[in-house]
């Protein structure tokens, strides 16, 4: 049985070290950060049309399907079934359902979602017919916003490494690099 290393705080020094000793790279994300303070930018003005619902038990189901379009081509995509996917989110103690937000365009119905928890952007993702519309900063800047006022002070979020177009969007929002965590086999 092979070994698997973890590493929550990964720094070139230890990525020489578990290279030196046979393990190699298997999964990375950076680690970003961002204050939710008089800084954050307004959310932009969503496309002409467009619906914003916020996660509840009726639409829960739709979530699950915009998640499952949007990351459904991404290397590494789990597939998780809708009931253990939305339980994950519902039982989160931390879990934001007010700050979870699902967006729906008339020419395309459900194009986009994010899920939130307490200091935390869980996941966004956007159906790949609908990207390059805006609608991944509406939809982080609109959760943003609604955690600020739900008296959040900061959120964190991870963005694989593979994904270099979605910590880019990050960076431009206000996100700042904390950190990388990563897989070692």
């Amino acid at each position: 049985m092979g070994v698997t290393v973890e590493s929550e705080t990964l720094t070139e020094d230890a990525s020489v070290l578990f290279e030196s000793r046979g393990l190699r790279q298997v999964f990375a994300e950076d680690v970003m950060r961002i204050e939710l303070d008089e800084s954050l930018p307004p959310a932009p003005e969503w496309p002409l049309g467009v619906t914003v619902a916020s996660w509840s038990g009726a639409v829960a189901q739709r979530f699950h399907a915009t998640y499952h379009a949007s990351f459904s081509d991404r290397p590494g995509f789990p597939g998780d079934p809708a009931e253990e996917w939305i339980a994950e989110n519902e039982e989160d103690e931390d879990f934001l359902p007010d700050c979870s937000l699902l967006v729906t365009l008339p020419d395309l119905c459900d194009a986009g979602f994010i899920t939130a928890a307490r200091d935390w952007v869980v996941q966004v993702g956007v159906v790949p017919s609908a990207r390059r519309r805006g609608l991944a900063a509406a939809l982080i800047l609109e959760s943003l916003s609604r955690q600020r006022a739900a008296d959040g002070t900061h959120a964190w979020l991870t963005v694989n490494v593979n994904n270099p177009g979605a910590a880019d969007l990050y960076r431009r929002l206000g996100f700042t690099d904390r950190g990388r965590r990563a897989r070692y086999r």
